[in-house]
């Protein structure tokens, strides 16, 4: 097993991708500690160097995840006006607004899950230095749409049982799904059993990121309800616009948590795996 590349930008072999992963990697006995190499984009040393490439991906990846976001918006936007009546009156629907209802939750899913595919690849994509286009983005989310939108739905009835059932194995749940399955189905075409194998691994650092991630979610997510609801009416199609507007930017600092928790996730399970193995690993 090779040691950690020293930091610098022009570290020896950062041209070059390492070598692929293999599931015969998972026999490897776990080293005691790893440090992480200081100049990978994605690789954070700690939980500060977290952060800073979370924020460094939404930077550098500021105009593509803009406009997938905005794509997400618009439909969003779109969806949540044309179905506020029907919620808005739950003690007497119809066959048809039911129908509307399951339509628009499942054109939601589809344009989501479409987003987080082309999302993941572009972030990546652009950390290696090989900037994607819009083409390669939405050709590469087409061929995950499926394994996103099945795992999805599993690891989401599993957290949903787990909340039923007793709070500590849904948080559990939701902290091993949230760190790790975009990365885990789009990079590694793996299922959701991968998830658990990273994420134990290291789970206590997970837990601190994703709490941080969570905590900022839910304020900027209070304040800026606060801010829809002053500039808007209820019901009216402004603040079905407002309330998509204000999402954007939490759904690209999502993109970045999601990349940079599944590239430490993996470089502290190997040692070796880097921004440049991921995007190995994308185009294979």
């Amino acid at each position: 097993m090779s040691s950690p590349p020293p930091s610098g930008p022009e570290r020896p072999g950062a041209d070059r991708n390492p070598e692929p992963w293999s599931a015969s990697a998972r026999q490897r006995p776990p080293r005691a500690r790893l440090a992480a190499p200081l100049s990978d984009p994605l690789v954070p040393p700690d939980l500060r160097g977290w952060g800073e490439r979370v924020i460094a991906v939404v930077r550098r990846s500021l105009v593509p995840l803009l406009i997938i976001q905005l794509g997400v918006a618009a439909i969003s936007a779109l969806v949540s006006f044309t179905l506020s009546p029907t919620l808005a009156a739950p003690d007497n629907p119809t066959s048809f607004d039911s129908t509307l209802a399951l339509l628009g939750v499942m054109i939601a899913i589809a344009v989501g899950v479409f987003a987080q595919g082309a999302s993941v690849y572009v972030a990546i994509q652009d950390a290696a230095g090989r900037e994607a286009t819009a083409g390669e983005a939405m050709r590469f989310a087409a061929m995950r749409a499926p394994a996103l939108i099945g795992w999805g739905l599993a690891a989401g009835v599993l957290t949903l049982f787990g909340f039923l059932m007793l709070i500590v194995p849904g948080l559990y749940l939701a902290i091993v799904f949230g760190a790790a399955l975009a990365g885990v189905v789009t990079v590694e075409r793996a299922g959701i059993a991968r998830c658990f194998e990273l994420v134990n691994a290291r789970f206590w650092p997970t837990v601190g990121r994703m709490a941080v991630a969570v905590v900022g979610g839910a304020a900027y997510t209070v304040i800026s309800g606060f801010v829809v609801t002053a500039l808007s009416s209820p019901g009216s199609f402004s603040e079905a616009v407002l309330r998509a507007v204000v999402e954007i930017p939490l759904g690209m600092v999502f993109v970045g948590v999601a990349v940079v928790t599944y590239a430490e996730l993996r470089f502290h399970e190997r040692g070796e795996v880097f921004t440049a193995t991921l995007a190995a690993e994308l185009a294979r």
